[in-house]
């Protein structure tokens, strides 16, 4: 047993004393915490807006003869809705985590939809294409384990923007 522990530790420390950083001089900016606010319009049955908020890393490495990488990765909180009035009114609040770097986009989400009395508690996966982690087009599939809601299906399209000036003055430079 002990043996093994000492041989990981070996391999860890000679794989850290012989591997390479790959930073540039461009990419020398210190890694920090950043908000991003995405709005977004999604297609599913009915047309619905989302507004989240999400915390987590703007990448801007632009390292020399390989493909840059620009985007963003964290979680999100937010809601979507279909803005409509009285009984038609759906609201779903959501938590997730997004990676959307330089051409594709995923996300999981885990949200709840409420219309009047009803619930429905769904699990989205989404993925799909991204400009630089910028704008980002997906495709989603609620996974739902109480179908109650009929203003709702479980295929959805959706087009949303991630705004940061980090990353927009990034996705300027990939131009």
């Amino acid at each position: 047993m002990i043996k093994r522990i000492f041989l990981i530790i070996f391999i860890f420390l000679s794989s850290q004393s012989f591997s390479q950083s790959g930073e540039t001089q461009l990419s020398k900016e210190p890694e920090k915490i950043e908000f991003v606010f995405s709005p977004g319009v999604l297609i599913q049955k009915e047309i619905f807006t989302e507004f989240n908020i999400s915390v987590g890393k703007v990448s801007a490495n632009f390292p020399p003869k390989i493909l840059p990488i620009v985007g963003f990765e964290g979680f999100r909180v937010g809601f979507e809705t279909n803005l409509k009035s009285n009984e038609d009114f759906i609201i779903a609040p959501k938590l997730g985590y997004e990676i959307s770097i330089t051409f594709f986009s995923i996300r999981l989400s885990a949200l709840n939809y409420y219309q009047n009395n009803e619930s429905e508690f769904r699990i989205l996966p989404e993925f799909g294409a991204s400009i630089g982690g910028m704008f980002n087009l997906t495709y989603g599939y609620g996974i739902s384990f109480k179908n109650s809601i009929s203003g709702i299906s479980n295929h959805r399209l959706s087009l949303s923007i991630n705004l940061n000036r980090k990353l927009s003055r990034a996705v300027k430079k990939l131009k």
